[in-house]
């Protein structure tokens, strides 16, 4: 008997420290019992509200709609979301109790949602505002006619191409970008794409040399769920379809194998495909710029590249010069970069007059690309404020790494590098100088070995993994 009175005393406590709303009414919607939660959402003292029935605290506006006086119309469990007359949003779940096939109880749990739906509120504005500042930054980028995607345009073969490049930007021609490894086609493809009435929706890359060809197809169209085996259950989206609206940059175009060169031609023909083992015809309005440092008229000659997809890609062919034909651009490239890097590492380091004049007059055969990474190398193994280097270039071969004396600088850039990374005295952070240490340890695998597949062999991981971060760290 003790027993039973401890658990009734222990019972209360908890229906009356709930700071969830508990509401009992009978089978007639009289109120019967309720806790104190109630009394803070309703409005109405605890004395008053028991013996109260439910059509009349609904009369009085205490709360609306009723779960009680759903559940006792439809004789099943309700749940709703109701107001309340003090401004509160409840989620409420009505049961009933049956006796002898009539309720005799209807028994409501509620949880005060007002403040997850106002954070919710709060948030959708928050994206709308957003949403708003991004329209007016691509406005402002827009019209901006200095910004050109960080592409510098001083001399006259670059003024010349972003005349044409202006009137390309406004219609949707497909665009065929040309030139050296590291000029800066993705950048010029980025900025034809922010410059377009497509602007306000995606810039999709595809690396057509990164992707593995047995994945291709997949990643380029989508698949359907259990299309195929390891295939996700959920299917998946893809790139032609995320790029719906905005722009497919196909770089590294030249070396996308035959069979997968029919598929982009099918596509280009009529906008439309299937994914894979699916059935349904799709479309997807997309603008094409695709890029090569391969000569495609060669490789059409030689039957490696399909001639109809050639003549569709090349509606607009735009050769990008090398850097070394750009010299009007290249002062003003390198104090962009070093004022880049001062602005990442939050430092205020200058150049002196002897590690310029070693930047302009080198032939730059890796183009912007390699004046970038060296740029960085010799920011971030700068200990002072001057930067006062002897780069030691190799100026009889257009390829410093052929060269004994490439093999030994990579060497020595090696070691300063793992001095500053493994320096008390730099202010960088362990994610930097962890990078610092593996773009080292792939710029040496990578003038070693040179494919991603035999770099990826040597490492132990995986081929795309390789060619993704070859790319973040800008080394090809």
């Amino acid at each position: 008997m003790e027993n039973n009175v401890q658990e009734l005393k222990e019972l209360e406590l908890i229906f009356n420290q709930s700071i969830n709303e508990i509401f009992v009414t009978d089978g007639d919607g009289v109120c019967i019992q309720a806790n104190p939660a109630c009394e803070v959402n309703f409005g109405i003292p605890l004395k008053d509200l028991i013996g109260m029935n439910v059509h009349e605290l609904v009369q009085r506006g205490a709360f609306f709609p009723s779960a009680t006086l759903k559940v006792l119309k439809d004789e099943k469990p309700v749940t709703l979301i109701q107001s309340t007359v003090t401004g509160k949003r409840l989620y409420v779940s009505s049961t009933p109790v049956f006796e002898n096939g009539k309720i005799i109880r209807v028994i409501s749990t509620t949880i005060d949602i007002t403040e997850i739906l106002s954070l919710k509120r709060k948030i959708k504005e928050m994206e709308t505002l957003i949403d708003t500042y991004n329209q007016e930054l691509i406005k402002l980028k827009k019209n901006s006619t200095d910004n050109k995607e960080g592409i510098v345009v001083n001399s006259p073969s670059m003024k010349k191409i972003f005349e044409l490049l202006q009137l390309v930007a406004r219609v949707d021609s497909t665009v065929l970008l040309l030139g050296e490894s590291g000029v800066g086609k993705t950048q010029v493809a980025h900025w034809i794409h922010q410059e377009s009435h497509r602007s306000s929706k995606e810039f999709v890359e595809v690396n057509c040399a990164a992707i593995p060809a047995t994945l291709f197809e997949s990643e380029l169209f989508g698949y359907e769920p259990g299309s195929f085996s390891g295939a996700s259950s959920s299917g998946h989206k893809g790139l032609i379809e995320s790029a719906n609206g905005g722009t497919l940059f196909l770089d590294e175009i030249g070396e996308l194998p035959l069979e997968l060169q029919t598929k982009i031609l099918q596509f280009m023909q009529n906008k439309t495909f299937r994914k894979i083992g699916g059935q349904k015809l799709l479309t997807s309005d997309v603008r094409i710029i695709s890029a090569t440092n391969r000569n495609l008229n060669q490789l059409v000659k030689e039957g490696k590249f399909r001639e109809d997809l050639y003549y569709r890609l090349s509606v607009i062919p735009v050769a990008i010069p090398p850097l070394r034909e750009r010299k009007e651009d290249l002062v003003e490239l390198i104090y962009t970069l070093l004022n880049q890097y001062n602005q990442k590492y939050d430092s205020n380091k200058i150049m002196s007059a002897q590690t310029m004049e070693e930047l302009v007059t080198y032939h730059w055969p890796g183009n912007v690309r390699e004046l970038k990474n060296t740029m960085e190398r010799i920011f971030v193994t700068t200990k002072g404020i001057q930067i006062d280097k002897s780069l030691n270039f190799s100026f009889q071969d257009h390829t410093v790494e052929s060269t004994q004396e490439g093999t030994n600088m990579l060497m020595h850039s090696d070691e300063e590098i793992l001095s500053t990374a493994l320096s008390l005295q730099e202010n960088y952070s362990l994610s930097e100088r962890l990078d610092m240490v593996e773009k080292e340890i792939l710029q040496r695998f990578h003038h070693e070995y040179q494919s991603t597949r035999n770099i990826a062999q040597q490492l132990d991981s995986s081929q795309s993994t390789i060619s993704r971060k070859l790319s973040k760290y800008d080394i090809y």
